[in-house]
């Protein structure tokens, strides 16, 4: 399995050191699977102040339709003829329509009564209820509709990951369309099996493991990673190998995916960050296609709040960070272990 890294160095004459011949570098990192490419750049960001939330907090109580006192009787409830429960409840978790749907099935999940949490205040018993409260409406989904095989449980947290409301919820889809995320994924799972005659999944635990630059953590069950050439600020990645559906994300197996995502939450927040994207992806007709998350942090740049957004991601598809995986998968093993 091949880590390509392409190092860029950029000469100018510096007006800091008297216009001298100062060099600056960077990568374009290929992942080893897609070949899709990322760029880590030489950024003097400076470190993120922790942003005081309570007014945009508080803003949001007034008009959110996710808090208990009203949720009951403004959110839709499920037709009969697709699902065979109006909503899904699990603890404090409620699942519903998205009113506002991307695909023909579309949900929502609330996570919790309260209408705020910081992401180190997010218990194993929250996320838990709430990804079992998802599991159960995916599993049903496709007892009326089998062809609808894409299915993923997603989180956008706080208005700067895209978040509509700043109460807690996931959204969940089940589809017969694949994302592009699908399309670039099956077709180079298939071409690795074909030239390599394995797993790509098996072999990248395997390479990742060996070099363990980029290992967080790693069982039978699940492997952690700080991804080669990641979507993001930085992206964490969790390989569930033994499962295929929803269904077999329970009991252990879900402890240890929490317990995970926990870890990341906590070392998000270390950081003064408070905004993320998570994707939970299934596929699934096809046994190629493992489970697999990916969590990144959203972050606007200092001093001026800029949007890590740019031109490059927007319209290129091109991902810019100036935070070196291997820094990210040290600081976390270092969390992870405590």
């Amino acid at each position: 399995m091949d880590f390509i890294k392409i190092i860029k160095t950029s000469r100018f004459l510096d007006p800091a050191r008297n216009f001298a011949e100062t060099r600056r570098f960077s990568e374009v990192r290929v992942d080893p699977l897609t070949g899709h490419t990322s760029r880590v750049l030489d950024f003097p960001v400076k470190e993120i102040g922790r942003e005081n939330l309570s007014g945009l907090v508080e803003d949001s109580r007034a008009c959110c339709p996710f808090c208990p006192e009203v949720v009951g009787q403004v959110t839709p409830k499920f037709h009969p003829d697709l699902l065979r429960q109006e909503r899904y409840e699990k603890g404090e978790a409620l699942c519903v329509p998205n009113a506002f749907p991307y695909d023909e099935n579309g949900a929502v999940c609330v996570m919790c009564r309260q209408h705020y949490l910081a992401l180190k205040d997010f218990s194993a018993g929250v996320l838990e209820d709430a990804l079992q409260c998802c599991f159960a409406y995916l599993k049903d989904v496709v007892l009326t509709q089998p062809d609808m095989v894409y299915q993923s449980v997603n989180w956008n947290y706080m208005p700067l990951a895209g978040g509509s409301l700043v109460h807690p919820h996931l959204q969940i889809t089940a589809s017969s369309s694949s994302t592009n995320y699908y399309t670039d994924m099956v077709p180079a799972l298939e071409r690795y099996e074909r030239e390599h005659g394995r797993s790509f999944w098996s072999d990248l635990r395997d390479e990742e493991c060996r070099t363990a630059e980029r290992c967080i953590a790693a069982t039978d069950d699940v492997t952690w990673l700080a991804a080669f050439a990641p979507m993001g600020v930085f992206d964490v990645l969790g390989v569930l190998h033994r499962a295929h559906g929803p269904e077999d994300v329970q009991g252990e197996l879900l402890h240890e995916v929490v317990r995970g995502i926990l870890r990341v939450l906590g070392y998000i927040d270390s950081l003064h960050m408070h905004s993320l994207n998570m994707s939970l992806y299934f596929l699934l007709d096809n046994s190629r296609f493992v489970p697999h998350l990916r969590i990144c942090p959203r972050v606007s740049i200092p001093p001026f709040g800029t949007s890590q957004i740019n031109y490059m991601k927007m319209l290129h598809n091109e991902t810019l960070t100036t935070l070196k995986p291997e820094e990210v998968c040290s600081d976390l093993r270092a969390v992870w272990h405590e």
